[in-house]
């Protein structure tokens, strides 16, 4: 009896550790099948495996097999005769090696060969070939890294091979052989020596071929040259290089039945001559290839280089989708006229005065709520509110348990209880509160919007969290804060792993906790919800693909989305200059991710991309066609601000297309810099912004970068990336006249200090308690001007202040002002305005009465809110100070209403 349930719990604890090894892999297959995505799962299983097997059993043949033939002629030249038992021993000692070698060159080799073998297998053409071989660039993205690979551990094994059968050689003769003169040829002439012999012939010549084809490659690699003045082929390597390295092939294959034939006659002579010519040929590359460039390039650069540097320029601008951007002459002027303004009301409406450091401090400190609540982000985008299209900062309020108190910091709390973030906070870039805060669109919990209604605001997906939640259990969830207690939900989405007694103790031991089994709480309808973390969720479905460092939040029709723009890079194309080790790139993906539900949509936007097609060849039906996205979300997309830097850094020398002006670096650009406040140059941010670009009829969402002579602070030009609808990706450069001096952004900075009215009244605030914080300048194109736009924040130095904007710098031409509006800027620059008349029903007055009374209103609820969580916090000493405030806006609000 005892004896029987000594073997039942042997059997329930090796059950049990076999599923603890096993439990990853059964988690991943059920999350992914969850997600619906298990074909790119089981497509990369299945393609190891069917890549693994094989080779392992390849391998055990062949190394089996040749150790059993090793031992065979030591035995048989030795005259030793083994009994079966030791033959037993030893059989049973090669193949234990046999399996752990083969175990670990099979390993090695589907580890770092098997996604190459599925891009080999489908290769999409790029319809671009080459210039010196005329072969399709598909062919060196795709196919050429397996070949060299494959070929680098063949080489890798024969060489091994070869050393072990000298090894061997010597080994086995050491003791009459080597200690007597003329020991070697003594072992050569034996029958063993003799044996031996023709295993490296074999092998050598063997590798001789291998080494033919390396010399090959080294021929197709040629393209990624660094030698020249600019990367690619270059002179010297097609007129030197590339012949030498063919003779250099071909006589590796002869040279490989030559010494085979030497080594098994005898030869020694030859053998000797045939190595030293060999290393003679590759010497003679380099000394030959030394004295090309040195004596015969470098005199004459520009004439022998002219068109490989063609090829460079050429190629460059294709890889990084630089080769049709649309380049616009700005004539500037500098003269705005009222119906200039009018006629781009749109685009001066939408001019940003707000950061994003400053809007979301704003927010964690107002609209946080709890301190289980926080705004990791602010994005930009753009919403049609009230019939206009307005841009907006937007900013989900996620659940951070991380500033919990320990105590409370229990596993029900953080998987069971709260589970979600709650809401969406959403205000105008372009306008503040008479406060200097933020006028919101949505706001509080819960969320209140006159204009964007969210039908589903509970955030389970987001960019902070990634702990599992467990769902459907008896306990309800903690929905949001509501008065002295709190709102309770109970989750009916979509996502999550069904906890079945088999699960339940799959996550168990996956997880480290008997919870699983022990609470009450959790039930066969009870779901683990995992990988919330919507970027590490997306990675984990295809790692493929490059991802955006920042994703950016959606409301569309009701529901909360994230967006994250993939990208595709390589550093394989060929005469491409590699920028941060990448010479090919393209945003062709982009991600919808439900924050409710975790469902996940990957969508191809750029047909064109070779390197997303053979993707989807690989993981058929990954990414759905952009036609089958809803329309809102359209609306929504942006262009990637990663791959845009990436192109403008690369357009700073790429722009020049000319090969002369090129080669001398003639018209050199750099991204225009600003200095920080320790005075170090740093790259100013690229801004996304609603304008109108010049020739167009209406406003659109951009992202925009300006340029500068390189090492010079004065403006050549202007960048920007179209996102709308059917100008995705499309880029335009606004040129500025080289008979112009255009400022830069630090240029407007000095002018700025210069500004002797300007000026002392920033040194007046920093001298008054206060700290003055100037955000980035914006620089808009109107019809043939320039506006330069900078706003300045003000932040007391005593408690927890905000900042507040309270002034906005605006320069035009030879002008800069400084006013508490972009709108009263503009009447003192141009002595005209950019709000329409009120209507003659309303008095003037009247109308600046009720817009003051409406912003003191907002403002009192602001610090009512304000005092009322710095009472729960103990901060007592800004809860005076809001109520100070407080009491001083009522005032206000009171005189306001007597008018």
């Amino acid at each position: 009896m005892k004896k029987g349930i000594g073997k039942a719990a042997a059997i329930i604890i090796g059950l049990l550790f076999l599923l603890f090894l096993l439990s990853s892999f059964i988690v991943d297959f059920q999350w992914f099948k969850e997600v619906g995505y298990v074909n790119v799962f089981l497509t990369s299983i299945k393609a190891k495996v069917l890549i693994f097997v094989p080779l392992i059993v390849i391998f055990f043949i062949t190394i089996n097999l040749y150790l059993r033939y090793l031992r065979r002629g030591f035995l048989r030249f030795n005259n030793i005769v083994y009994d079966r038992k030791t033959l037993s021993t030893q059989n049973m000692a090669i193949n234990i090696t046999s399996i752990l070698l083969s175990f670990i060159i099979a390993s090695a080799f589907t580890g770092s060969f098997w996604y190459r073998i599925l891009e080999f297998l489908n290769a999409t053409d790029f319809n671009v070939k080459d210039p010196i071989f005329n072969i399709d660039v598909g062919f060196y993205m795709f196919k050429l890294p397996l070949i060299e690979g494959m070929l680098g551990v063949l080489i890798t094994i024969v060489a091994v091979l070869v050393l072990g059968a000298i090894i061997f050689y010597g080994a086995s003769r050491a003791k009459d052989g080597l200690r007597s003169p003329g020991g070697f040829i003594k072992m050569h002439e034996s029958p063993e020596g003799k044996f031996i012999a023709k295993q490296i012939a074999i092998f050598g010549a063997i590798l001789l071929i291998l080494l033919s084809a390396l010399f090959y490659i080294k021929v197709l690699n040629l393209v990624y040259s660094s030698r020249g003045v600019a990367f690619g082929a270059s002179y010297t390597d097609i007129k030197v290089s590339l012949p030498m390295y063919r003779i250099i092939s071909v006589f590796c294959i002869i040279s490989a039945f030559v010494i085979a034939f030497s080594i098994i006659r005898k030869k020694a002579k030859i053998i000797i001559g045939t190595a030293a010519f060999m290393v003679l040929l590759i010497v003679s590359e380099r000394l030959i290839s030394f004295g090309v460039e040195k004596f015969i390039v470098a005199p004459n650069a520009w004439n022998k280089e002219r068109p490989y540097l063609t090829y460079n320029i050429d190629f460059t601008r294709k890889a990084f989708g630089l080769d049709n951007i649309k380049v616009i002459d700005f004539k500037l002027d500098d003269v705005l006229t009222q119906k200039d303004i009018d006629e781009n009301r749109g685009t001066i409406d939408n001019i940003r005065i707000n950061e994003f450091a400053q809007a979301l401090e704003v927010y964690n400190q107002i609209q946080a709520i709890r301190n289980y609540y926080r705004f990791n982000d602010v994005d930009i985008d753009r919403y049609n509110i009230g019939g206009e299209l307005k841009q907006v900062f937007v900013a989900p309020r996620e659940l951070d348990n991380s500033n919990r108190e320990s105590k409370f910091q229990t596993w029900q709390n953080r998987h069971l209880f709260y589970t979600h973030g709650y809401g969406v906070v959403m205000s105008y870039t372009n306008t503040v509160m008479s406060s200097g805060l933020p006028q919101f669109i949505m706001k509080d919990i819960p969320t209140q919007s006159e204009f964007i209604k969210v039908d589903k605001p509970q955030i389970y997906f987001g960019e902070q969290n990634d702990d599992y939640i467990v769902v459907g259990a008896r306990s309800n969830e903690i929905d949001y804060p509501s008065g002295n207690d709190n709102a309770t939900t109970r989750y009916d989405g979509k996502a999550g792993i069904p906890l079945n007694f088999f699960n339940r103790i799959l996550f168990t031991l996956n997880k480290g906790t008997l919870n699983f089994l022990l609470s009450n709480d959790i039930t066969s309808n009870s779901r683990i919800v995992l990988n919330r973390n919507i970027v590490n969720r997306v990675k984990k479905i295809a790692p493929f693909i490059n991802y955006d460092e920042d994703p950016y939040l959606v409301v569309s029709n009701g529901r909360i989305y994230w967006i994250i723009d993939g990208y595709t890079t390589s550093s394989r194309y060929p005469f491409s200059e590699p920028y941060d080790g990448i010479n090919y790139i393209r945003n062709s993906i982009k991600v919808i991710v439900d924050a409710y539900d975790g469902t996940v949509d990957f969508y191809l936007a750029d047909d064109s991309d070779a390197v997303a097609k053979t993707i989807n060849k690989i993981y058929s039906g990954l990414f759905k066609s952009l036609d089958k996205m809803p329309e809102d979300l359209k609306n929504h997309l942006r262009y990637s601000e990663d791959v845009f830097l990436i192109q403008s850094r690369v357009y700073e020398k790429y722009h020049m297309t000319n090969p002369s002006v090129f080669y001398n670096s003639e018209d050199l650009w750099s991204i225009a810099k600003y200095k920080e406040v320790n005075g170090e140059d740093r790259n100013v941010e690229a801004v996304y912004q609603v304008m109108r670009l010049p020739g167009e009829e209406n406003e659109e969402f951009l992202l925009t970068i300006p340029f500068t002579v390189a090492k010079k602070e004065n403006m050549e030009a202007w960048l920007a990336a179209r996102m709308d609808k059917e100008n995705m990706g499309k880029m335009v450069l606004i040129r500025f006249p080289k008979d112009k001096s255009v400022l830069g952004p630090n240029q407007f900075n000095s002018k700025i200090n210069s500004d002797t009215e300007i000026s002392s009244q920033l040194s007046l605030w920093n001298q008054q308690g206060s700290q003055v914080i100037i955000g980035e300048t914006n620089i808009i194109p109107i019809n043939n001007s320039l506006i330069y736009v900078r706003p300045l924040y003000l932040r007391a130095q005593s408690g927890s202040s905000l900042p507040e904007l309270k002034r906005v710098i605006v320069g035009f031409g030879e002008k800069v002002v400084m006013a508490d509006s972009i709108e009263n800027a503009f009447v003192k620059l141009f002595n005209t305005k950019i709000v329409e008349e009120p209507s003659a029903q309303t008095p003037p007055e009247e109308t600046q009465v009720d817009g003051s009374i409406r912003d003191l209103a907002n403002r009192a609820s602001e610090l009512f809110t304000k005092a009322q969580e710095a009472q729960r916090a103990g901060d007592w000493a800004a809860y005076g100070n809001y109520l100070k405030e407080l009491e001083d806006v009522l005032r206000k609000l009171k005189d306001a209403s007597n008018r």
